[in-house]
């Protein structure tokens, strides 16, 4: 088996995750510890603001993850991409930066 068959797995089921977790958290208004540390939660002044921030953030992140998995399952399994998989890299890694940026936003105003 294709290592990047595995990869592109684990990159949809991170994806996944990411959704899920955004989709609890806004549920249960709980902050889910995989966007931050379990003494960054303690430290939060408001975490319903932080969540209400943060989630919709995360859920369209996880999105993109799984869309990019997804394609690079296509590309190994179906029809190449050819050179669309240096786009779909470079959306990828604004996305990642696009969350980040948000992420670290919300920790200078929420904690």
């Amino acid at each position: 088996m294709n290592v990047m068959i595995i990869f592109n797995i684990v990159i949809m089921g991170f994806g996944i995750y990411m959704v899920a977790a955004a989709l609890k958290m806004k549920n249960t208004g709980e902050i889910n510890s995989a966007v931050i540390t379990a003494e960054e939660i303690a430290k939060c002044k408001d975490k319903k603001a932080f969540i209400e921030f943060i989630y919709w953030r995360e859920a369209v992140f996880g999105v993109m993850v799984v869309i990019v998995g997804a394609l690079g399952l296509v590309d190994d399994l179906i029809v190449s991409l050819g050179s669309f998989n240096f786009i779909e890299m470079i959306v990828f890694l604004l996305g990642f930066i696009w969350f980040q940026s948000g992420l670290r936003k919300a920790r200078e105003k929420f904690l």
